[in-house]
This record gives C-alpha cells, structure tokens and sequence, in this order.
C-alpha cells in the first residue's frame, strides 16, 4: 500500500496538501501538509514534482524509541512514545518527515487519504493491491 503520484496529471491546485493539513492539523496551510507538490519553471516549461510517503517503513526501521510501527502497511506514530529525536525523518528517502515536538509522518488517513480523494484530477492514486488503484473522485475512467 502506498501513495502514488503522474505528474502529468498534476495542475499544481494544491488541492491535496489543503485536504492533508486540514484533516492533520485543523488548518488549510499547504506547509502543514505531509506531502508536498511544487511547480517548477524551467526553459523547457512547467515541471511539477510530487514528494510523498511510498510506505517504505524505513522510519519505522530507524526509531530508537519503537514509536513508530507498521500498521496495514503504513506507518503510524505513538505520539506518547515519540522522543522528537527525528531520526525517522533522517532515515525518510522522500524527506517528507517533520519534527514538530513528535514525528509528523503520512499514515494514509488510515487507508482512505484524503489527498488522494480530494485530487480533482486524478494525480494521486492509492495503491492497495498490485495493480488495483483508489482514485480522486473527481477522475475519468
């Protein structure tokens, strides 16, 4: 299980990182988002990059205080267990951990992330099964 991200499809709205800080932290803020998208003027045009959590478990792996576990194939922290330390944020590949007091790690909204059905364009899909995907609401088929 994991996110994934066409950035073909992207138009940038921000849409996803709203929906993400929304339902973390109570606030339409993209900074509080546990993904990032970021639009990338070159010579060559428009680039849109997407950073997410693909649920490589390795913050799990790298916690010295056991707070972090896998849950269903995601990561989810134990916030009264969580030190700050940031070393699952040194060990995320993505860099898409944040240290604010505990570790601010995507944990898929428990499987049904909101980033991803908040996605008017289908950019962000969920993968729950090789092959089988969770898309946006507003996507063509």
């Amino acid at each position: 299980m994991g996110l994934s991200f066409a950035s073909e499809k992207c138009t940038g709205c921000h849409l996803c990182e709203l929906a993400c800080s929304a339902v973390k932290h109570g606030v339409f803020n993209p900074h509080r988002a546990r993904l990032q998208i970021s639009s990338l003027y070159r010579a060559s045009g428009l680039s849109i990059e997407g950073r997410y959590c693909d649920c490589c478990l390795r913050c799990v792996e790298s916690c010295p205080a056991g707070a972090i576990s896998s849950v269903r194939g995601y990561p989810v922290v134990d916030e009264s267990s969580c030190t700050g330390c940031g070393s699952c944020a040194e060990a995320c590949p993505r860099q898409v951990i944040r240290v604010n007091v505990v570790a601010e790690i995507c944990d898929l909204c428990g499987g049904e992330p909101q980033c991803v059905l908040w996605c008017p364009h289908g950019a962000l899909d969920l993968e729950v099964i090789a092959g089988e995907r969770v898309s946006g609401q507003n996507t063509e088929s």
